[in-house]
């Protein structure tokens, strides 16, 4: 396997996909995720890479190249919460291998 997408989006809409989830690795996630207060999180921890930030149309980017690690938010002041993520919200996060030649 080369990337892994969590879909944390999915989870506005079904609890039982949450808590199977918990159950089955011991992590277990919010309904909603906001970005500020992942932020907010990754602000108390040492070594955090600098991310950077592009627009993907409705939804920003948050690329940490250097962990290999990305986060897309939603990025729509017309989505509210509901069976949905919102505005702000975390999309989902995207974790990869490093591509090695040779």
């Amino acid at each position: 396997m080369a990337a892994v997408t969590l879909q944390l989006h999915r989870l506005a809409l079904d609890d039982d996909l949450a808590q199977t989830w918990a159950r089955s690795t011991g992590v277990a996630f919010p309904r909603y995720t906001s970005w500020e207060e992942l932020r907010e999180e990754l602000s108390c921890t040492h070594g955090v890479p600098e991310l950077k930030v592009t627009d993907q149309g409705g939804f920003l980017q948050y690329r940490a190249a250097s962990s290999h690690v990305s986060v897309l938010v939603v990025d729509d002041g017309d989505e509210e919460r509901g069976d949905c993520v919102g505005d702000g919200d975390v999309w989902s996060l995207d974790l990869w291998l490093p591509f090695q030649v040779g």
